[in-house]
């Protein structure tokens, strides 16, 4: 507020009018939205099972997550239900459902899922809106048969009944902007729009105008979307300032459509959708004015700069926010952009004769079909593309050296740079890059030796390891943790396959179900296939335990129980799991000690993953496990584990603690630290030596981290 009262000092007249009815309507509109948050169903409903009567407002056809609002319920808004495989509705349609609602604690403004158990529809009358939605979703599944689920996403903004290796492939390459309702989507729209009203004669300020409508309508029908509704307010302003004859300055019109959203919806000041729309439209016309000052406004030249430029502006936040970006997009956009510039108008076209001449819509959607398999064909390539997209841990780290590279290429071009400065300027870049490469390049990837290799990964104050078999088979042993908005799964653990290939798991073990061994679990499901899923079935109230449940069950990948004495083999590397025994007296007694307990054997190698099982479970299980190589030490360190007749009969040469920096827990404690001393244990720790990459071939030991690499006997 000081600095609101700052400004309008500075500020005079008209200038400080304005600087004050905006700050005005701002506080009221931040204030009207944080009422509302409050009073929302999702700030409401209680984590618990509950018994809720809705109206769908979306169709809903086989299941999948669509949109409902409660009613005769004391809260209002909307809610994301998770309907199950049998459910068959119609928007508009009254359902009493009972169900597991799982608020998201990290989300602003509240949300969550309501996963319904069963429902039963009672009334509902659909209004014109309604029917227009459920007809909509009809024609796009007769039309457009096994890719309606790619049409839903381009037109409906409705991606959840994609095929996630798909959408995959569109992010890695990419065009994931294709799929999301964004302002490219309207700017579409409004373009044929306006091209088809002055090919029939109507002066450009009708056309303009007339385009900015039926973008407006489109968004409104889309339940205004932030990205969709700054493309519609610039259009907006465009058809505005041209009917004034006002000189349109485009970071002035970007800056005014976005301030008219926020105005509009304040929480769309953090839609990620929303910067990255703004964001590439800004990087896209600052790149542009050089080139076509430079290079002249032919296509190609504008196509090229405009995706440079689009790319390099999104790719701090893609970075930062995701864990991705994919420069390859910058050469598919010349292929995608006019394939979806033809293909998104022809589907539309064909819904919107589909009720008034069947006969022309499927012949739109037969021509739209071969613009869709297009898309698709370029983003399976794009994606196959050695290098063609980066996969990095999400976190502000990330996104800053693309800023950095954002920043060095807008110098290397100048505002007013020819094209020999510009050149010169580029060579210098990337001859410093060249160097700083080769200076400060990598040690080699654990995965490209060949054995056994596994991976203890730096997720904070919980466990998250790899392992990969000299065959290429990759098992995960916990997730990291679940905690607010750090979810490990999304940020470290997937990121962390990405980048090694990694498409398939043959299994995921949980050690237990407290949220910093399985809170990144339902991240890394629905993001990598995996064959099954083992844990120790002990059911957990808690959010993230829930939420792990719920994506298995969504992905439908074999589960079972994990129970000592039960083991497998995988290659030539054998699994035995020396814990939980439902025998033992003191099962269901503490979480930690029913820790599922796993021992890893390659050869002459052995490697033993202790989960947060304590000395409790250490004595339960003396004598059966012996000598071990490798150690994950039990319960990140606590001062309750690693006892002494523990690591007596392990007798591992290094041990790994699994450990956040400055975590409240005092973990790894003295005591722990102070029996693998004596016992000689060589300690590694995930928040001093960052992700722990060991290699075998069961004959030796390699451990290495950033700053250091040791070589240990196997005997």
């Amino acid at each position: 507020m000081m600095g609101a009262a700052a400004l309008v000092a500075v500020l005079r007249g008209a200038q400080a009018r304005l600087a004050a009815a905006v700050a005005g309507a701002g506080l009221l509109s931040g204030t009207m939205a944080r009422t509302a948050d409050a009073m929302s169903c999702a700030a409401r409903l209680p984590a618990a099972r509950i018994a809720i009567t809705v109206r769908a407002m979306e169709p809903v056809a086989g299941g999948g997550v669509a949109r409902a609002r409660p009613v005769r319920a004391a809260c209002a808004g909307a809610i994301d239900v998770r309907w199950s495989a049998r459910d068959t509705l119609d928007a508009g349609a009254i359902v009493s459902l009972s169900g597991r609602w799982l608020p998201r604690p990290d989300a602003v403004p509240r949300a969550g899922l309501l996963v319904a158990e069963s429902a039963r529809r009672t009334a509902g009358r659909a209004t014109g809106l309604d029917r227009l939605r459920t007809g909509m979703a009809r024609a796009i599944d007769r039309l457009y048969g096994r890719r309606a689920a790619i049409v839903g996403a381009l037109v409906l903004n409705a991606r959840g009944a994609m095929d996630p290796d798909l959408r995959d492939q569109f992010a890695q390459s990419g065009l994931v902007h294709i799929l999301s309702i964004s302002g490219f989507h309207v700017g579409l729209l409004a373009a044929w729009v306006v091209l088809i009203a002055r090919t029939l004669g109507s002066p450009r300020s009708r056309a303009l105008a007339l385009g900015a409508a039926v973008g407006a309508l489109y968004v409104a029908f889309l339940g205004w979307p932030a990205p969709a509704t700054r493309a519609a307010a610039l259009a907006a302003l465009l058809a505005l300032g041209y009917r004034r004859q006002r000189r349109i300055e485009p970071n002035a019109l970007l800056a005014a459509s976005c301030l008219v959203v926020m105005l509009v919806d304040p929480w769309s000041v953090l839609d990620l959708g929303g910067w990255l729309s703004a964001a590439a439209l800004w990087g896209a016309s600052t790149f542009t004015r050089w080139s076509d000052r430079a290079f002249g406004e032919g296509f190609w030249p504008r196509t090229f700069f405009s995706s440079v430029g689009a790319t390099l502006a999104t790719a701090p936040l893609t970075a930062a926010a995701l864990g991705a970006v994919a420069p390859i997009g910058i050469a598919l956009n010349f292929i995608a952009i006019p394939i979806a510039a033809v293909g998104v108008p022809g589907v539309l076209a064909s819904l919107v004769a589909a009720p008034l001449w069947p006969g022309l819509a499927a012949a739109l959607a037969a021509g739209s079909g071969l613009a869709l398999q297009g898309l698709e064909l370029l983003a399976h390539l794009g994606a196959a593309v050695p290098g063609g997209h980066a996969v990095m841990e999400a976190g502000v780290g990330s996104g800053i050296p693309w800023a950095v590279a954002l920043l060095a290429t807008l110098w290397a071009l100048g505002r007013r740079n020819t094209r020999r400065e510009a050149a010169r300027r580029g060579a210098l870049l990337v001859a410093a890059v060249t160097w700083a490469l080769l200076i400060f390049r990598d040690l080699p990837a654990t995965d490209a030796t060949p054995g056994l290799t596994l991976d203890f990964l730096d997720v904070g104050q919980g466990d998250g390891a790899v392992l990969r078999t000299p065959a290429g088979h990759w098992i995960l042993i916990d997730a990291g943790p679940l905690l607010g908005s750090a979810d490990a799964g999304r940020r470290v653990v997937a990121p962390f396959l990405a980048r090694h290939g990694v498409r398939r798991l043959s299994a995921i073990i949980i050690s237990h179900a407290h949220a910093d061994h399985v809170g990144g679990a339902a991240s890394v499901l629905r993001r990598v296939r995996a064959d099954a899923v083992m844990e120790p079935a002990e059911l957990y109230d808690d959010p993230a335990y829930a939420g792990f449940l719920d994506a298995v069950a969504e992905t439908g990948v074999p589960w079972r129980a994990g129970r000592a004495g039960a083991t497998f083999t995988i290659d030539s590397v054998r699994f035995t799991l020396l814990h939980p025994d439902t025998t033992w007296a003191e099962w269901h007694d503490d979480l930690n000690e029913d820790s599922i307990v796993l021992r890893v054997d390659y050869r002459a190698f052995t490697a033993l993953f202790a989960g947060d099982a304590g000395l409790r479970a250490e004595a339960r299980m003396a004598g059966h496990v012996g000598r071990v190589d490798l150690l994950k030490v039990g319960h990140h360190g606590s001062r309750g584990a690693s006892g002494d007749a523990w690591l007596a009969e392990l007798a591992p040469r290094a041990a790994v603690v699994s450990v956040g920096a400055h975590n409240r827990y005092g973990h790894p404690s003295a005591e722990a630290l102070g029996r693998l001393a004596r016992h000689g244990v060589d300690v590694w720790r995930t928040d001093r030596d960052g992700t722990i990459g060991a290699v075998t071939d069961g004959h030796s030991l390699t451990l290495r981290a950033a700053r250091r690499v040791v070589r240990y006997p196997v005997e």
